[in-house]
């Protein structure tokens, strides 16, 4: 039976205490610190460890430092499974470093790092959770990673304890394995030593010091009880303490601390060899070690901490059965010899975890040289190869060479960061469902209406089912005659709290737990065809909305935008803009103003003044990169974030300029508004600023409103569009028109690590002048490029989520970064990025010439090749001319 001991009993008869010390103090240095280091690391666990090799591989001057002893806080209980499918391509990426550096680190440093190669099963007990597999597998054979999906049949002949009546299917990964995490570090650390690195331990940092002589605010260095660091860059990896290591400068990071645990069974013989298992459908896992099993999962009700002790080293907490007997229970279904054996201990310790069960990775916007490198959600043995390594290049080079939005720091705005009660409820919910199946368009419980627009009740009241986008309420789509408002969240009935008896929003969200096409298809395809050929109203103020003036103004824009922005004023200008590598950090319109009067819409400017605005998710991110470069150069130059102040409503469609006309005296005809400009009108009495701009390829307007005259214009459009039949549209129909008309769309189909000239952006980089990233820019156009974004449509009805495989002549070439269905097209399309097997050049020859098909779970399904959308290819909705509107439709089907 399972003994519970006390926390001290543990620390003081811990047998993997010793070998953990014998092997990390002879690479740790004295106590006895350098007055200066390029980098200081903070924190000795995984991501400590391997960020010190990284930067020391780099030849960077870098020294850990370590409060107690390498490994002591988590890392030295971690379960060390060591995955290579994920459903997402960047996570694949660090994971492959991983298994990368497997191979070759002992060679390196003669010391064993402790990984065995003992492959993975994922058991499936569900149709939909075996789609899921289907699609990981899919993905995998992009990257090169063989998996087999196999009978229950099959994979009991892999690991002989499994009861094959308890599922169905598996998802075997040969190349699966674990880690060990003291030989691991201790490997890493004597690497990082042979490169110059520096290990301290028993040397806490007791402050952080930071200087804003320059107006900017940055690290100047560390005090510790051994004396002070001079450095300009420090790195937390402090796990569950870098909420800690962050209020040292009065930062607040979104990281929660829980606790997780996993047991430890009694010899069984038959374990010995068998693969690691992952029991999705049932929250747990298993690691093979030896002949024994770890059992661990992710439970409903984590035991949540407020803070973890500074002294806790080498420590576990005792294990509540409450909690973890859920997974015993479930792990005896699964392997019924868990009901004969003894589990001969616990492991129970703290682990960090964060909203999104992503990790907080790179450099803080609000404090240059803190680099942060914790959050990671129990998976810091797999990821912290990767993860360290694209920290190493953010440190060196400025940014990562992986687009790693996903994990950055600046995904998070300040009032999330600093909203502890959203930032435990979502990590909470977060930490439930890791296991969970990853649907596209599964919506969170926890932490909703953290940040909602001033349209928000009256949309709620018309029938819109909202989704969350970083914190953001946006309409997702609109239901008919019922409404399903968001409650607050119950953390699933446990924590003391009621079960919420409202489930009409639950219900809507069920409809979307599918890999098949939603049971809202229809709905939101009503929706984008109401857009396509009438006019439909979407709400778009999420999106990021901000000013940059001061004297200048034009120098930085012309620093930080790739296209020409010194045009006549009021002309809209969608541009990119890079980072120094050449890869876009954000596409954006930038407008020109003319001198205002004062108004929200118009401000008074001293110079030029732009009108920017930007993806609404990746908002901080685009704000934060801008600032950073205005740094950078010095430029006299402000960016004055207006979100919070401009509500936006989009008016869509052929009859969107009678709808829009018919409220508003000042004229909006071709003659005074033509396609790509912007003018302040007045409606009812209400100043806003228009622009003719479509985010869909229609004829259209968006109307940018202060929050006092949103409602009264609401309103008043609303009421004129009834005679018209317009209709409410949210963003599922206008993702699926944006891609249909082949728009881009940051973080999917255009990314950091994109070039525009990759992107099929190259004719918004000019030609003449500098900008960031233009060397890249220039240097593609004249030697050619490896990968280019393309166009697919299906052949078949069958749907696409994105990550789906592209083939061409029976080769793989690339995999779809973004898929909707197309309804005016009547076709499910995909873009993504198309190379060549050979890692030639890709032409346009070589893209037009080939046969495609697209793989969809393990089937491939043949496709058409397009380099541009076939919706509208000469922009002709765009100015209005709706002539031969189904023309592109009847090309299409032919």
């Amino acid at each position: 039976m399972l003994r519970i001991a006390s926390e001290n009993v543990l620390n003081r008869n811990n047998k993997f205490l010793p070998l953990i010390y014998n092997n990390i103090q002879k690479y740790s240095t004295e106590v006895n610190v350098p007055s200066q280091a390029d980098v200081v690391v903070i924190g000795g666990g995984s991501l400590g460890c391997n960020t010190l090799y990284q930067l020391s591989k780099r030849g960077v001057n870098a020294v850990l430092l370590e409060r107690a002893k390498i490994t002591s806080g988590t890392t030295w209980h971690t379960g060390g499974l060591l995955w290579r499918l994920r459903p997402n391509d960047v996570e694949i990426q660090l994971l492959d470093s991983t298994t990368k550096l497997m191979q070759t680190l002992e060679a390196e440093t003669g010391e064993n790092p402790g990984y065995v190669n003992n492959g993975g099963l994922f058991i499936s007990r569900t149709e939909e959770r075996l789609k899921e597999y289907k699609r990981l597998h899919t993905i995998g054979h992009y990257f090169g990673i063989e998996s087999h999906i196999i009978p229950a049949s099959e994979a009991v002949k892999l690991h002989p304890l499994l009861n094959p009546k308890s599922f169905t299917f598996a998802l075997y990964c040969p190349s699966d394995g674990c880690l060990d995490p003291s030989m691991l570090c201790n490997a890493l650390i004597k690497g990082a030593t042979k490169s110059g690195g520096k290990l301290i331990e028993n040397c806490p940092v007791t402050n952080i010091l930071t200087d804003s002589s320059t107006g900017v605010r940055k690290i100047s260095g560390v005090e510790t009880p051994h004396g002070t660091i001079k450095t300009k860059c420090v790195v937390n990896a402090a796990g569950a303490w870098s909420r800690n290591v962050a209020h040292m400068v009065g930062l607040e990071i979104p990281l929660a601390a829980l606790k997780h645990a996993y047991v430890v069974t009694e010899s069984i013989p038959e374990a010995k060899g068998t693969p690691n298992i992952r029991d999705h459908d049932a929250s747990i896992y298993y690691r093979t070690q030896g002949d024994t099993m770890y059992v661990g999962g992710y439970e409903m009700n984590p035991y949540i901490l407020k803070e973890v002790a500074d002294d806790f080293q080498f420590g576990l907490y005792d294990l509540d059965f409450n909690i973890f007997g859920v997974h015993v229970e479930k792990a005896s279904e699964l392997t019924p010899i868990m009901q004969k054996i003894g589990l001969k201990s616990h492991i129970c310790g703290p682990e960090s975890f964060t909203p999104d069960h992503k990790p907080l990775l790179g450099e803080d916007p609000r404090l240059a040289g803190l680099y942060h490198a914790c959050g990671m959600n129990s998976a810091g043995m797999m990821l912290g190869v990767g993860c360290a390594e694209q920290v190493a290049i953010w440190v060196t080079k400025g940014r990562p060479e992986l687009h790693m939005f996903s994990y950055d720091i600046r995904r998070f705005t300040p009032a999330m960061r600093n909203d502890r009660a959203w930032v435990t409820e979502t990590s909470q919910e977060a930490y439930a469902k890791n296991y969970s199946i990853v649907f596209p368009h599964d919506q969170p419980l926890a932490g909703r209406n953290h940040k909602i627009d001033v349209f928000h009740e009256a949309l709620v009241a018309n029938g819109a089912v909202m989704e969350q986008a970083q914190g953001w309420e946006r309409p997702g789509f609109f239901i008919k005659e019922s409404t399903a408002p968001v409650r607050g969240y119950d953390w699933y009935g446990f924590y003391d709290h009621v079960d919420n008896p409202d489930k009409r929003y639950e219900k809507q969200l069920e409809g979307d737990y599918t890999f098949d096409f939603s049971k809202h298809h229809d709905l939101i395809g009503e929706e984008a065809l109401a857009a396509r050929t009438n006019a439909a109203l979407f709400d778009i103020s999420y999106f990021c909305k901000m000013y940059l003036t001061g004297p200048d103004a034009q120098f930085a824009a012309d620093w930080l935008f790739t296209a020409h922005t010194d045009r006549e004023l009021e002309k809209v200008v969608y541009t990119c803009s890079l980072n120094k590598q050449g890869g876009a950090e954000g596409d954006m319109t930038v407008i020109g103003l003319n001198q205002g009067v004062g108004t929200l819409v118009g401000p008074i400017l001293k110079g030029s003044g732009y009108y920017v605005v930007a993806g609404g998710a990746s908002g901080y991110h685009t704000i934060s990169h801008l600032r950073k470069e205005i740094e950078k150069k010095q430029f006299k130059a402000h960016v004055t974030d207006v979100t919070d102040k401009l509500g936006i409503l989009s008016i869509q469609g052929p009859k969107s300029r009678e709808i829009l006309q018919s409220i508003t005296e000042c004229p909006i005809t071709d003659e005074k508004l033509p396609f790509g400009m912007s003018d302040i009108i007045t409606i009812n009495g209400h100043v806003c600023r228009v622009v003719r701009l479509s985010f869909i390829g229609e004829l259209g307007y968006e109307l940018h409103i202060p929050v006092a005259s949103c409602i009264p214009i609401y309103n008043k459009l609303v009421d004129a569009g009834r005679s018209f039949d317009m209709k409410y549209a949210g963003y599922r129909a206008l993702y699926s028109l944006s891609c249909e008309k082949g728009y881009h769309l940051w973080n999917y189909d255009l990314r950091s690590s994109d070039n525009p000239v990759e992107a099929n952006l190259g004719k918004f980089c000019r030609k003449e002048g500098s900008y960031l990233g233009k060397h890249h820019v220039d240097r593609l156009k004249s030697e050619g490029i490896k990968k280019r974004r393309v166009f697919l449509a299906l052949k078949e009805r069958i749907p696409l989520w994105g990550y789906e495989t592209i083939w061409r002549d029976d080769s793989i070439v690339g995999f779809l970064r973004r898929a909707e269905y197309a309804y005016f097209l009547k076709s499910s399309v995909g873009i993504g990025f198309v190379s060549h097997p050979k890692g030639s050049n890709v032409t346009k020859n070589y893209l037009t010439s080939g046969q495609y098909e697209i793989e969809v779970m393990g089937k491939r399904y043949p496709a058409i090749l397009h380099l541009e959308s076939p919706f509208d290819p000469t922009n002709q909705r765009l100015l209005g001319h709706y002539e031969h509107q189904f023309q592109e439709q009847i090309h299409f089907e032919d």
